[in-house]
Order: structure tokens, then sequence, then C-alpha cells
């Protein structure tokens, strides 16, 4: 399971017991990268893998726009 409290929760709430291999290293490279491109197969957890990085990444102190999702399609919205 990942070593941050908070995504530790996340994942206990949500049910999952741990990341899969992609989602670790796609946390790791989030948290650590300027740029990241994630490609993986429909269904393999990209969601997860980028949102509990930026969780992490968000500041409660920050009032104003913190992040910015773009995505291709209504139905991934």
């Amino acid at each position: 399971m990942s070593q941050n409290p908070y995504s530790n929760n996340v994942l206990l709430n949500l049910g999952i017991q741990s990341l899969n291999k992609m989602q670790e290293v796609a946390q790791h490279a989030i948290l650590n990268e300027d740029n990241v491109l994630l490609l993986s197969p429909t269904g393999s957890g990209k969601t997860l893998a980028f949102l509990l990085p930026i969780f992490q990444l968000l500041d409660e102190e920050v009032k104003g726009v913190q992040c910015l999702i773009l995505v291709p399609s209504r139905e991934l919205g």
C-alpha cells in the first residue's frame, strides 16, 4: 500500500488493498517530475493513479485553482 497516510485512508475507504505497479510508478513520477505522460490500457486504474498524488500536492491554504484536469469527452469527466 502507498506510504502516504492520506492515500492509505483514501484507498481503504474505496476498498482497495494496494496500488498496482503502474499506479505506484505514476504516483512517484507525478510527485517528483514536472511533466508526466501516463499511457495504460482502459480499466488499469489511471484515474486513481493521477488523482492520489494530486490530492497530496493540493495545499489547503491556497484558495485559488491549484489543478486543472482536461478530458477529451464528457463521459471521461
